[in-house]
């Protein structure tokens, strides 16, 4: 898997992990002080509490009276008079039958209940008040002839009485305790939210949250898969490593907080991501990732457009801040820049939305310290991620350029001639480098510290000698050769040691390829020394990139031209080494045309040129 694919698949899974992160819009607890007035945006029916439902079902089941079914009685009378026509007159029987049938069919119970009787009747239950209903000792004391035909016509039924009274709670017992109607307050900013208050809340957050966090989980979801596909697809460029180690942390970081503790929702880490991506790789790559950040914050709470808004443009100028303000002593505008688009966001949105006088000076108060914490982390934090992933910024380029560095103070105290010939090197390259459209902070870096290794011996190297005796005179040309081409080795270990950038490193490894020190070759063989021709070459390798081929040109035009006088003298010289490097083949790996040599060849001379600028001899007061 190549680096490029895993640092793709790291930013998406980073993005895929938000759906663990839902948070709720509003949290709350029992007691405590509301910090915000919150609306209905639909019906919430809240329910009773489980207690109180049962103790509703055991009211409503204890006032269920008993349930009753008629039973038959005709055969019962029958047996009754055919036994009294034995006795008593036919007639005053049959009477007697009539009688007791017309009060066996309004009803006979024992005993009498009191209010409502409910009778099961062909399929219906049907309520007959009690006082139409007679008892058998009610009909005796009336007549106490009819006692024999009398008996109870209405039984009770525990089957029936069970069938009624789930009817009963299917009609009477609800689950329901308040319903919340859409645009009515549920509870004021600053009312204590009491048991009654914490009920509606939780009934509320039940019906909102769900789907939200679908929405939410969907969106993260679609994001990942979508970020995956146009890195896939080379649409967008993959951030650096070190970036998406930011993006990724700063990411999660930012979602765990909100999610675990209570924050108000302007605090934020993504001024200080914005910041480090910003200078890792570009402004545009910044306000990117952190746009998917604020999106998603943005959803989670209340899908609310103020939290991408506020998030976005604090974002956006810090991104861009960070281009403009490029040093350490700058840091205080970049906070004041940040929040002064973050309040800026909080006052165009507050027409939109319920933001108090108070709230809003919160808020800027919140956005305010944001941004200092952001710088501050920026500033304690990016120096860490240059050395984990060996990435150099332009805020570092930038101290590395200063002249007070150690490296380059060291240089232009112990080798001064080589510092004066590093500076106007770092010139050339710098304008060869823009002529070309390669980095120019690198080539002019290069340039600088490409021979920081004559440090050591600095008396052996041409431009540190100020007349005198010349110490190779004394030594062999294999010595000499050794302590010339050993101020590579050197530089580089210093480079290492100072902790300069790869690229810088690289440079002072190529600024002499694998070039002939012909010279002390020429003095060798004129001696009739057995020398080899690799004793006087340098180790190289040869230059690989543009920046690094340039500061090798520059160097040579540098040091080769240096007893020239006029521009003619110049050209030729510049373009005698051009062709030199071309025709050894120390140029061959690097992609630059003939087109190109000759817009660097151009750009060196001016610079040349002002260097070797004499000013006139004015006549002295005496003349």
């Amino acid at each position: 898997m190549s680096d490029r694919i895993l640092r793709a698949l790291i930013i998406s899974l980073t993005v895929a992990l938000s759906a663990l992160f839902f948070r709720p819009p509003f949290r709350f607890k029992l007691g405590q002080v509301s910090q915000r007035t919150i609306i209905a945006d639909r019906e919430v029916i809240v329910e009773k509490p489980r207690k109180v439902y049962v103790q509703d079902s055991i009211r409503i089941v204890s006032e269920v009276p008993p349930v009753y079914r008629p039973v038959p009685f005709l055969s019962h009378v029958d047996r009754v008079y055919d036994s009294l026509v034995k006795v008593i007159d036919p007639k005053r029987a049959r009477e007697l039958r009539d009688k007791a049938i017309v009060y066996l069919q309004k009803g006979v119970i024992s005993p009498k209940p009191s209010g409502t009787v409910i009778v099961y009747e062909n399929g219906n239950f049907r309520m007959i008040p009690a006082d139409v209903l007679k008892s058998p000792s009610e009909v005796c004391f009336e007549n106490d002839t009819l006692c024999a035909f009398i008996t109870p016509t209405l039984v009770p039924d525990s089957s029936l009485w069970k069938a009624y009274t789930r009817r009963v709670l299917e009609e009477r017992l609800s689950r329901v305790d308040y319903v919340i109607n859409p645009g009515e307050i549920i509870i004021s900013k600053g009312e204590i939210i009491d048991s009654t208050a914490y009920r509606i809340l939780k009934a509320y957050e039940k019906v909102t949250v769900g789907p939200r966090r679908i929405a939410y989980v969907a969106l993260s979801l679609m994001m990942a898969l979508v970020l995956l596909v146009i890195f896939y697809s080379r649409k967008w460029d993959v951030p650096s490593g070190a970036s998406v180690f930011v993006f990724s942390m700063g990411h999660v970081l930012e979602l765990a907080l909100h999610y675990f503790f209570d924050l108000p929702p302007f605090v934020t880490l993504m001024p200080f991501v914005a910041l480090s991506v910003g200078v890792l790789d570009t402004s545009t790559m910044a306000i990117g990732l952190t746009l998917i950040t604020s999106v998603i914050r943005g959803v989670s709470y209340d899908f609310s457009l103020l939290l991408p808004l506020y998030i976005g443009s604090m974002a956006a100028a810090s991104a861009f801040s960070v281009k403009f303000f490029k040093r350490r002593a700058h840091y205080f505008f970049i906070a004041l820049i940040v929040t002064l688009f973050g309040m800026a966001s909080l006052l165009v949105s507050t027409p939109f939305i319920n933001m108090t006088k108070e709230d809003l000076l919160m808020a800027s108060a919140i956005t305010f310290g944001v941004s200092i914490v952001s710088v501050g982390l920026y500033a304690v934090l990016i120096p860490m991620i240059e050395a984990l992933f060996r990435k150099t910024t332009e805020l570092s380029y930038i101290e590395l350029a200063s002249l007070n560095h150690p490296l380059l103070k060291e240089l232009s105290e112990k080798a001064p001639g080589t510092f004066a010939h590093s500076i106007i090197v770092g010139n050339m390259a710098e304008a060869g480098a823009r002529a070309v459209g390669a980095n120019e902070t690198i080539a002019k870096l290069g340039g600088y510290y490409h021979d920081i290794g004559k440090i050591y011996n600095p008396e052996y190297f041409i431009e540190n000698q100020t007349g005198g005796e010349n110490p190779h005179d004394k030594l062999d040309p294999v010595k000499s050769a050794q302590i010339i081409i050993s101020h590579v080795k050197k530089g580089v270990e210093l480079a290492k040691k100072y902790r300069l950038p790869q690229e810088i490193i690289d440079i002072i490894q190529t600024h002499h390829g694998d070039t002939l020190l012909w010279p002390f070759y020429k003095k060798a063989k004129d001696l009739g020394l057995p020398v080899k021709e690799e004793q006087f070459r340098y180790p190289g390798p040869r230059p690989r990139t543009p920046e690094e081929a340039i500061v090798m040109l520059a160097d040579s035009s540098e040091a080769a031209s240096r007893s020239a006088e006029t521009e003619e003298e110049i050209k030729r010289i510049v373009d005698s080494v051009f062709e030199q490097r071309i025709k050894e083949g120390q140029l061959d790996l690097v992609p630059l045309s003939r087109r190109d040599l000759e817009r660097i060849k151009d750009a060196f001379v001016p610079i040349m040129m002002t260097f070797r600028h004499q000013r006139p001899k004015y006549p002295s007061p005496d003349e």
